[in-house]
């Protein structure tokens, strides 16, 4: 049973899509199956990033179910722009962000608004799991994180948010207005919401459990290929060096020889393992070698070029 409070609300739903007609068009057949708490006004919005598919059809052809859907053009590439975007585009009290490749259980929407509409939290950190079909015997806790899924998120007290199922109310933007383009896919590649619930924190907003209201990630098979994890770490090693120089204030001593130090562990481990996984997947060691030479590099490059936050800032420095 919901509060009052929460019948007096609006809600959000904000997915941002590129390029991924098919995989949108069976999420949101599955947003039909959301069950919309009595007296709750719940939206939609398809955020298309610049789809040259039939992402446009496919939401225009959407039956309306319980929650209707709206569609908007963010031509600006990058996951966040379009984030932004939908910040913009939405009027909701509560906003909830999912991916356009999950399959949302019928308590979502209640479940996440519900401590917002309560006054006990601020945002909510839900759960993600990877789908059945998808899971492999080789991946390890990390691996699954590395694709969305929540296992790493601290039950009762949640240190972050993932992108995949996330809330929050309106209010907080007046402290953090919005994500950062600079981060997530289609530009540095990971760490946007990673750095969006790091400065809610900041701002002292409180972030609420959720990971009991969980969502199953469909995602492409291609990330799972040798190739997809390896860039990955890259992109993740240097997504991590943008917000430890620009918002955490990192030093650099010894940068270069760091460098230099990382990038002939990874060739030492190479070579003595020559057979590593080839085809599907990555190995943890691996992965964790890329990731801190991509770190390493990325951070020597950002040296000593202009901080774009304040330590621990809350809104970008033009």
């Amino acid at each position: 049973m919901l509060p009052p409070i929460l019948k007096a609300m609006d809600a959000s739903i904000i997915i941002v899509t590129r390029n991924r007609a098919e995989d949108l068009k069976h999420t949101l057949q599955a947003m039909r199956h959301v069950v919309v708490p009595e007296g709750l006004k719940a939206e939609i919005l398809v955020v298309d990033n610049g789809s040259s598919d039939e992402t446009a059809a496919v939401v225009k052809s959407c039956e309306p179910g319980n929650i209707p859907v709206r569609y908007t053009i963010e031509p600006r590439p990058g996951q966040t722009h379009g984030r932004n975007r939908g910040l913009a585009e939405t009027h909701g009290q509560m906003i909830l962000f999912t991916d356009d490749d999950v399959r949302p259980p019928p308590d979502w929407l209640s479940g996440m608004c519900e401590p917002l509409a309560e006054g006990k939290a601020d945002a909510a950190s839900g759960g993600v799991r990877l789908a059945p079909t998808l899971q492999r015997p080789w991946m390890t806790s990390m691996h699954r994180s590395w694709l969305a899924a929540t296992d790493w998120i601290t039950k009762g007290a949640p240190q972050s948010m993932v992108g995949a199922n996330m809330a929050f109310s309106r209010e907080v933007l007046n402290k953090v207005p919005g994500f950062d383009s600079e981060l997530g896919p289609g530009a540095s590649g990971f760490c946007d919401d990673h750095l969006f619930a790091m400065q809610l924190s900041a701002a002292g907003c409180r972030i609420h459990d959720r990971t009991a209201f969980v969502i199953e990630h469909h995602f492409d098979p291609s990330r799972l290929t040798r190739a997809s994890w390896l860039s990955a770490a890259e992109k993740r090693g240097a997504s991590e060096a943008y917000v430890g120089h620009h918002w955490e204030h990192w030093g650099c001593r010894l940068g270069r020889v760091r460098l230099l130090l990382a990038s002939r562990k990874l060739a030492a481990w190479r070579n003595n393992h020559p057979d590593r996984m080839t085809v599907e997947g990555c190995t943890e060691d691996e992965l964790n070698l890329i990731y801190q030479l991509a770190m390493i590099k990325r951070h020597v490059e950002e040296h000593g070029r202009k901080r774009k936050y304040e330590f621990h800032g809350l809104v970008k420095l033009l």
